[in-house]
């Protein structure tokens, strides 16, 4: 049983719960203690928020009644069983879901809907589709329905962004208003290709509230 409660105790990590009040050990009823031990030795190097998180995370196990336990370890194993390319791809877009506007998710949800309620053959024409992009394309929508959007003509910024810094640029366009957006494609068509890059280097270093007035100053040169 104390094994099972440690393996348990491990899979807590997964959920993702809003932060919950901390305790310190010494204060933790028995039940919690138990499935926090495999952390409990390096408690007090653990930041605040990973106690929040796991001490929410237990105390969510615990008011699981015996199916939900069922339900929790079945998800957890098929996730395991997960080739490890597909859960990073998932855990790309989970936090892609996570960067959203409260109105951008409302679209995606509705687009979700549209897509369950479609027929087998049409939910297949547009699998089809989307397989059908190039992968640059693809991974554009996971900035959102407006960037994403606006993703074919901002892709040369792009170009030859390395991959280290690909997260930073994709928080870039999704920082940027559409108007801001505007301002940029039309001042990439402007620019020679070579100029692009630096560009692209200049808006991600600045403050967020600084680059679009530096797009329309860019324009007015």
């Amino acid at each position: 049983m104390r094994a099972e409660h440690h393996r348990l105790g491990r899979l807590l990590a997964w959920l993702l719960l809003p932060a919950l009040a901390l305790a310190a050990p010494p204060t933790l009823d028995p039940a919690l203690r138990e499935l926090l031990a495999p952390w409990l030795a390096r408690w007090d190097s653990l930041d605040a928020g990973a106690r929040a998180r796991l001490q929410g995370n237990a105390r969510r196990w615990l008011a699981l009644d015996e199916a939900g336990r069922i339900d929790f370890l079945a998800r957890v194993a098929a996730w395991e069983a997960l080739p490890p390319a597909e859960r990073a791809r998932r855990r790309e877009a989970y936090a892609a879901w996570r960067s959203l506007e409260a109105g951008e998710r409302a679209a995606v949800a509705a687009a979700a809907a549209r897509y369950a309620a479609a027929t087998p053959e049409r939910q297949a024409a547009w699998r089809e589709a989307f397989d059908a992009l190039d992968l640059d394309v693809r991974r554009a929508w996971l900035l959102g329905p407006e960037a994403g959007r606006d993703f074919i003509r901002l892709r040369p910024l792009f170009a030859f962004v390395p991959p280290e810094e690909h997260a930073a640029t994709q928080a870039l366009l999704r920082s940027l208003t559409p108007a801001a957006r505007e301002d940029l494609i039309v001042l990439l068509r402007r620019l020679p290709p070579a100029e692009w890059d630096a560009l692209r280097r200049e808006l991600v270093a600045l403050p967020e509230t600084q680059r679009a007035a530096r797009l329309r100053a860019r324009l007015a040169d």
